[in-house]
């Protein structure tokens, strides 16, 4: 897995954003601060806590939802660390690829060019 870290000059702003979310435990800030293999996804994460933070906008919430193939344990094991990392974790959800697809939850077309693309080979 390759290891990313954030920009020392954007550090402030995404801690403000990670402490005002209240939705991590005690230390797992500091997991995610140098370089690391959850860096990706706790600044997507950040993104949308960002949004639920601004006072002119409507958002009143918002789920990250890390979507992985059934077949890649290693995006599976980086979602439950991840998720570990959260005292809250209503912000946050995982699902395979497969459960996303099979839920009926997007529309036809788009579920058939996700199955064309990352389940028909």
């Amino acid at each position: 897995m390759t290891r990313i870290s954030s920009k020392p000059e954007n550090l402030r702003r995404y801690l403000e954003v990670a402490e005002r979310s209240g939705i991590f435990a005690v230390g797992a800030i500091d997991a995610v601060k140098g370089r690391s293999e959850l860096a990706v996804m706790s600044f997507e994460h950040l993104i949308l806590l960002s949004m639920l933070q601004r006072e002119r906008d409507s958002w009143s919430w918002g789920r990250y939802v890390g979507v992985h193939p059934a077949t890649n344990p290693d995006i599976a094991e980086l979602c439950m660390r991840y998720r570990r990392l959260l005292a809250d974790a209503s912000a946050f959800a995982a699902m395979t690829i497969e459960e996303l697809l099979d839920a009926g939850a997007l529309p036809a077309g788009t579920t058939a060019a996700l199955r064309d693309r990352y389940l028909t080979r």
